[in-house]
């Protein structure tokens, strides 16, 4: 059984990316934070992977979703922006790892 991805994102993510991830991966792609909300209530993602330029505050709703759907969770939760500093640091510290000038 293959590890359920989420990925937030509004680039389209590369089908290269895609090919070399999907023997690993379980992959859901959405642009908009109301789409990972609504795919939320169906799944637990072991891994998300959020582009906080995007999102915003709005990471934070759906990190506090994946959260509370499972009282033993531990996904990982990897936020991608352009720089941190715009960022408010209570919403970095909800992430595994952040990853800082990012291409995909």
């Amino acid at each position: 059984m293959s590890t359920l991805l989420l990925i937030c994102e509004d680039v389209e993510v590369s089908e290269n990316i895609i090919q070399k991830m999907s023997s690993q991966y379980s992959i859901w792609h959405v642009r908009r934070q109301r789409d990972a909300m609504a795919w939320l209530k169906n799944h637990q993602p072991e891994s998300v992977i959020m582009d906080l330029d995007l999102l915003g505050l709005g990471a934070s709703d759906i990190l506090n979703q994946i959260r509370q759907s499972s009282p033993i969770n531990c996904t990982l939760a990897i936020g991608l922006c352009k720089s941190p500093e715009p960022l408010s640091p209570l919403l970095l510290e909800q992430f595994d790892q952040l990853i800082v000038n990012y291409s995909i």
